[in-house]
């Protein structure tokens, strides 16, 4: 029994969705993000040419109620070398609303966030295109919020959409007084390898005060190669539930490990 305790455990760890780290405002609430055929969940590295056209959305339960998801750049570069990183609004749509009924996309059964109104986007979809300056990879977060029949909270988030750059999300949705239902951030790199030495700003509720902290170091964009697979460098994410799996001697000892450990139980 104990042995089946630790593989859920460990199973159910590689399916959470969410914000990227030290991210504000925080979500560990799953919520399905595909372009084309392509899942784009948990920091996942994606290419700029597939993240060119508004992604589907969708959750793992139907909700009830009108949402509204904001899409955030929080990786924008400082002006000044060494400087703090600040964020720029991608995207900003009210209406959306649960299918009646459930739908597989990408491999995964979702019910698909759909704007039957038409509402007008309170601000349209801007292509993720990170420059060739430190920060070398942008994590571009998206957050579901309860806008359900709340009309002054619809109010305060157009508003503060009118302006994209210098945005800070966490302000923003303190202000409206909403609640975030879900949460998920992607990648994508400009294609270079860049020295990265710049201090990345993470938004805290307040009169522009933010909590700080800088990293050095190099990594290296995903490739593709000519028969469409992807390589990166850095630690394997999880895809939508299911882990990636990368070769190595590491990883099979790992695995033999922890089939003898499970034996042992």
């Amino acid at each position: 029994m104990l042995s089946s305790t630790i593989l859920a455990v460990a199973l159910a760890g590689a399916a959470i969705a969410f914000t990227p780290s030290g991210f504000q405002p925080s979500s560990t609430q799953n919520m399905t993000v595909v372009f084309g055929n392509t899942l784009a969940v948990n920091g996942k590295e994606m290419q700029k040419a597939d993240v060119a056209k508004a992604p589907t959305l969708g959750t793992a339960q139907r909700m009830f109620g009108t949402y509204t998801v904001m899409m955030v750049d929080p990786d924008i570069p400082p002006a000044t070398a060494g400087g703090a990183t600040s964020e720029l609004l991608h995207w900003m749509q009210a209406g959306l609303v649960s299918s009646n009924t459930s739908t597989t996309v990408a491999g995964v059964t979702t019910f698909e966030l759909i704007n039957p109104m038409n509402v007008t986007a309170f601000a349209t979809y801007i292509q993720p295109s990170p420059p060739d300056k430190a920060p070398n990879t942008h994590r571009y977060t998206q957050l579901l919020l309860n806008t359900t029949g709340n009309t002054s909270a619809l109010t305060t988030l157009a508003r503060f959409a009118m302006t994209r750059t210098n945005f800070s999300a966490v302000n923003v949705v303190n202000s409206a007084g909403v609640k975030i239902i879900a949460g998920n951030s992607f990648d994508v790199s400009n294609g270079t390898l860049v020295q990265s030495n710049i201090t990345k700003t993470t938004s805290v509720a307040g009169s522009g005060a933010s909590a700080t902290g800088t990293g050095t170091g190099t990594r290296s964009s995903a490739t593709s190669s000519s028969n469409g697979t992807v390589s990166s460098t850095g630690t394997p994410k999880s895809t939508g539930g299911a882990s990636e799996l990368t070769t190595g001697g590491a990883l099979i000892a790992g695995l033999g490990a922890l089939a003898a450990a499970l034996i042992m139980l």
